[in-house]
């Protein structure tokens, strides 16, 4: 049962995300290591900001030669990010989500077709969400650099939060002022976790978010939020307020 201490925080969660922000933000999500849950957070958050703002979110994969995020959250393949930037084709649309897939190994993306993407998907949407997983190549810097808010991502285990420890240190580096406004998301934590501590030790981080282990997502199958758990539901709603809550007007 949910209590209403719960329902409450829900309610105020919907509230921050449904108040506009002033200018169109990019909110990279990524992590010291892969195989930590990246491209779900980032595709969960989303999903969920398009549920109260529809048309408003776009997801794009900043890597090359990745797993579609279309097929992830709709079976169908989105475009390559350089066909995008090229202008040949049109981005799919998802759930009111607009979604473009990562560059081909063929063509890999290049600085300025990473910022021919972003001012695109900026000029169309309120948000543009960015997996950029643990891209530590110079398209991931740059990623990382465009980014009005960061989210990384990782798990409770020892090489992930070391990992996540030496992320955090790097997006210190690439602006101080900004980095204590990132946003941590713990992957993967079992029940009776979430009412725990909300901050890991990790350093140079803001607030914490427990994402819950869900069968669901076990699956490796693609990511459908009806199918989720409404405790791990609640919890991208959570993270999804607060990567919003800077930039209401």
């Amino acid at each position: 049962m949910v209590g209403r201490g719960q329902i409450a925080r829900e309610r105020a969660w919907s509230e921050a995300l449904g108040r506009r922000p002033a200018a169109p933000r990019v909110v990279a999500f990524t992590a010291g290591k892969g195989g930590v849950g990246t491209t779900s957070a980032a595709a969960g958050v989303a999903l969920t900001i398009a549920a109260l703002l529809p048309g408003t979110v776009a997801l794009a994969d900043t890597r090359n030669s990745t797993a579609s995020l279309g097929l992830f959250i709709g079976d169908v393949p989105a475009p390559d990010a350089v066909a995008f930037a090229g202008g040949t084709v049109e981005p799919l649309r998802v759930d009111g989500v607009t979604v473009v897939d990562g560059a081909p190994w063929r063509t890999p993306l290049n600085r300025p077709t990473l910022a021919r993407i972003l001012a695109d998907l900026r000029e169309d949407h309120l948000y543009t969400v960015l997996d950029v997983g643990d891209d530590a190549s110079d398209i991931g810097h740059g990623a990382l650099a465009r980014a009005d808010r960061v989210v990384v991502v990782t798990t409770n285990a020892p090489d992930a939060l070391a990992a996540a420890h030496r992320t955090l240190v790097r997006l210190h580096g690439i602006d101080a002022a900004r980095a204590g406004a990132v946003v941590v998301a713990v992957t993967g934590v079992k029940r009776g976790r979430r009412g725990q501590s909300r901050r890991e030790p990790l350093p140079h981080a803001g607030p914490v978010v427990h994402l819950p282990w869900d069968p669901s997502l076990a699956t490796g199958s693609g990511l459908e939020i009806d199918r989720l758990r409404r405790e791990t539901r609640a919890a991208y709603l959570e993270l999804a307020a607060l990567i919003s809550e800077d930039f209401a007007e």
